[in-house]
């Protein structure tokens, strides 16, 4: 999970993800700090709950980053154009101050610069807010549909693979602490794969012993 906190104060309690290791719960904070509880499942949960919340309550947080990237997107186009008037200025030699132009056109290249990042940083936290929601309203189907359907892993690459085969069969794949690992498209694609299924309602539970019908073409 990306940091949704929206000042310093609410980082220092908000949960990015967590690692269990033996009997230990290591948490990773937005501030980037940690700390170590004992693992039980109910501690294991209460994080969940945590992070669960963050993601309801990200309403604000979606709203800065909406304008944030609606204004860096602007200040970008400006930035362009005012960068093009000064070069064509400088190359035809009439500029009063070629010195000062040539300032100008740097700070037109940082503005640049600094608001692209800015537009694909709140790109990114629009889409991990986007992400985490759809896994929330899907967790239970997706939970139960991944193990006993070959085909919903079939166009996911080998990293999420061997995360679904690797979990415990008594434990859920996907949660929030490990949401990181699986991409927007991928997420979208696995659901697109069930909900198909779930419409042709094939049977994959066992391997049938009969023998499948053979269709041949009458020659005429």
């Amino acid at each position: 999970m990306r940091d949704y906190s929206l000042n310093l104060e609410d980082s220092k309690t908000f949960v990015l993800n967590y690692t269990i290791k033996g009997n230990q719960i290591i948490v990773n904070l937005a501030k980037g700090e940690n700390f170590i509880i004992p693992y039980t499942q109910e501690n294991e949960k209460k994080l969940l709950e945590i992070m669960r919340k963050q993601v309801l309550n990200s309403n604000r947080f979606m709203k800065t980053q909406e304008k944030r990237f609606s204004r860096s997107w602007k200040l970008t186009t400006l930035s362009v154009f005012m960068l093009m008037f000064n070069v064509l200025v400088l190359a035809s030699g009439k500029s009063i101050l070629p010195v000062g132009s040539g300032l100008c056109a740097s700070l037109f290249v940082f503005n640049i610069i600094y608001s692209v990042y800015c537009m694909v940083d709140s790109k990114k936290n629009i889409k991990d807010i986007q992400k985490n929601v759809i896994l929330l309203c899907n967790e239970k189907k997706l939970n139960e549909k991944v193990r006993g359907n070959p085909h919903v892993l079939a166009t996911t690459d080998e990293k999420l693979k061997e995360m679904v085969s690797s979990t415990p069969t008594e434990l859920p794949v996907f949660t929030l602490n490990n949401a990181d690992e699986i991409e927007y498209r991928q997420l979208e694609k696995i659901l697109e794969i069930i909900d198909r299924e779930e419409k042709l309602g094939f049977d994959y539970s066992s391997a049938s012993d009969d023998k499948p019908l053979v269709l041949k073409r009458k020659l005429k």
